[in-house]
């Protein structure tokens, strides 16, 4: 008889215990990894600093003075830069194309006139093949 308790005892813990504590892992462990897909965790967090990134004309400013082009403004539009030379001339950059490989362009440019003393009124990097404009 005494037994039979046991038995009978065992298996209500197992029933009155162990299978809603198991449930209950189930269902945190279903919550937490649905959790963030919820709309409420969706929303993006508002930092009260800016975000320092820096932009394509920056970029394009560093670019010019690592290569010693002088310069002194630099317009932008959505496909291209225009660029306003201290000696007086405008160069205008393609932004689809590679801005390093325009810029080295335009200071070996600069330095082969300027060695012929010649000087530019614009010059058009957009096209494949550069115009220039005397």
């Amino acid at each position: 008889m005494r037994i039979k308790k046991l038995k009978r005892k065992g298996k209500f813990f197992f029933i009155k215990i162990i299978i809603p504590i198991f449930i209950f892992l189930i269902l945190s462990a279903f919550l937490l990894y649905k959790l963030p897909a919820f709309p409420i965790f969706n929303k993006p967090i508002i930092s009260p600093l800016g975000q320092n990134k820096p932009s394509r004309v920056s970029s394009l400013e560093s670019l010019l003075k690592k290569e010693n082009v002088p310069f002194s403004s630099i317009t932008s539009s959505s496909d291209f830069y225009t660029i306003v030379l201290s000696g007086g001339g405008q160069v205008i950059i393609s932004s689809k194309k590679e801005l390093a490989v325009q810029i080295s362009s335009l200071q070996l440019m600069l330095s082969r006139l300027t060695i012929e003393g010649k000087r530019i009124k614009s010059l058009d990097f957009r096209f494949d093949k550069p115009i220039i404009n005397f």
